[in-house]
């Protein structure tokens, strides 16, 4: 793959650090998490894709901050190849999460967008649109 960059082996295949979701330290390939992308392989791809979204919440070296981006981009790497992802929600980064025992409440309509929701929606499809194109599928 990479001569002089750093790869960790996945599925028998030296990955590079643009193959994960997540990388805290791109010389430090114990940070690199939830692979989404084996060259050259599409079979290999989609199930290095599956295993990443099922062990997700195993996973407890990505910081809660960064979460719900990664979830994002397996998602939107999944949808485009074609598997189905379930939505998930994920708890407001600086609340903690509410007592089980509260009281029902009404749905309100928000008639704004979310900035932060729009920029992981916007990021997870760059990220799609780039591993459809690296796959040679768009």
């Amino acid at each position: 793959m990479m001569k002089d960059g750093k790869t960790k082996k996945v599925a028998n295949v030296d990955l590079s650090a643009r193959c994960f979701a997540y990388v805290a330290d791109e010389s430090d390939t114990s940070t690199w998490h939830c692979p989404l992308f084996v060259p050259g392989d599409a079979a290999k791809t989609i199930n290095a894709i599956k295993t990443s979204l099922g062990r997700f919440s195993e996973t407890k070296d990505i910081p809660a901050s960064e979460r719900e981006t990664v979830w994002h981009t397996l998602r939107g790497a999944a949808l485009a190849l074609g598997i189905a992802v379930e939505r998930r929600t994920f708890a407001p980064k600086n609340e903690a999460t509410p007592p089980a025992e509260q009281a029902p409440t009404v749905p309100v309509q928000v008639k704004t967008k979310d900035p932060m929701i729009e920029a992981v929606i916007a990021d997870a499809d760059r990220r799609a649109t780039e591993l459809l194109r690296s796959l040679g599928l768009e």
